[in-house]
This record gives C-alpha cells, sequence and structure tokens, in this order.
C-alpha cells in the first residue's frame, strides 16, 4: 500500500512538472504509459486493447490502437506525436504547454498523406490522467470546416504497473 501511495506521488509529481512545460517530463511520463490497456467508449468495453512500449534505445514511445499506431518522440524541446490513422494519413502534433497538471494536449501542426483539405483528419489528441491506472482520451477529428469528438477511458489491464514506474 505504501509502495502505490510512493508510485502514485511520483505519478502526481511528474504530470505537475510536465503540465508547466517540460517536455522531457511529459514524454517519461509518456513512457510510465508501458503496458496493456482496457478501452471503453461510453458503457461498452472494446474488443481490442491499447498497448504502449518505449522503444529505439528509449527515445520512443509507441501507443498501438487497434491497427492504428502513434509514436511519441522528443524533438529539441518539444515533444510530438504522428499518428499512423487508419484513414491512410498521417498527422504531426505538438504537445501544447498547459497549465493543468495530468492533462497533456497535442495539436495537429502537420500532416502527409491528406488526399484533399476537407479530408477527415486527427486535429487534437487529449490525454487526462485521472490516477495511476485511468486515462481519459479524447480525440479530435476535423471534418471539412466541422469538428467530431471520439471519447474513451482508458484502464490498465498490468496490476503491478502505475503509470510514473
Amino acid at each position: 500500500m505504501i509502495l502505490r501511495k510512493v508510485g502514485f506521488l511520483l505519478f502526481l509529481m511528474l504530470a505537475s512538472s510536465a503540465a508547466l512545460g517540460s517536455s522531457d517530463s511529459a514524454f517519461e511520463t509518456f513512457k510510465g504509459f508501458e503496458g496493456r490497456w482496457a478501452i471503453r467508449s461510453g458503457q461498452k468495453t472494446l474488443s481490442i486493447e491499447m498497448t504502449y512500449e518505449s522503444g529505439s534505445k528509449g527515445s520512443i514511445v509507441t501507443e498501438q490502437f487497434g491497427k492504428e499506431l502513434s509514436v511519441f518522440y522528443r524533438d529539441g524541446q518539444g515533444l510530438l506525436m504522428t499518428h499512423f490513422c487508419n484513414a491512410g494519413n498521417q498527422p504531426r502534433l505538438r504537445l501544447r504547454e498547459n497549465t493543468r497538471p495530468g492533462v497533456f494536449e497535442f495539436q495537429m501542426f502537420d500532416i502527409t498523406n491528406l488526399q484533399s483539405a476537407d479530408a477527415d483528419h486527427v486535429e487534437r489528441v487529449v490525454y487526462r490522467i485521472i490516477d495511476d491506472k485511468t486515462i481519459d482520451l479524447e480525440i479530435v477529428w476535423k471534418n471539412g470546416k466541422s469538428e467530431e469528438s471520439e471519447k474513451y477511458t482508458l484502464t490498465r489491464l498490468d496490476p503491478e504497473k502505475h503509470v510514473g514506474n
């Protein structure tokens, strides 16, 4: 129990410093996601899992969501995310500076392989860390001039791992 409290305090410290603009701390927080996560949309648990893995000697974190892949990596002072979408395009998103602890918002700044300016694509992705085993995920899609939002709750399936470990 004490180890869990210490782990959660470490997680809060990492999330707080990341929220103050430290891409290094934010990246370490994403490394702490490593493992398997159940995905819930509304009241329904999806049949696929979300997985996070560290790779390339710790220089990237991959997020596997069904057949879609996102890769998180540092770029100078920033933290970037490239999303390889089922729609066939690849938006690149940058972590926005944020003052709220435990909230990581990525905003698209460019995209490759977009068929037309009105084609569907991911515009923004927001991670809200609820506790060491729960993350709320919001994916905002741009469709022409309108936006649509998908919301998910991720629950850690690896009980021995905690965000921030």
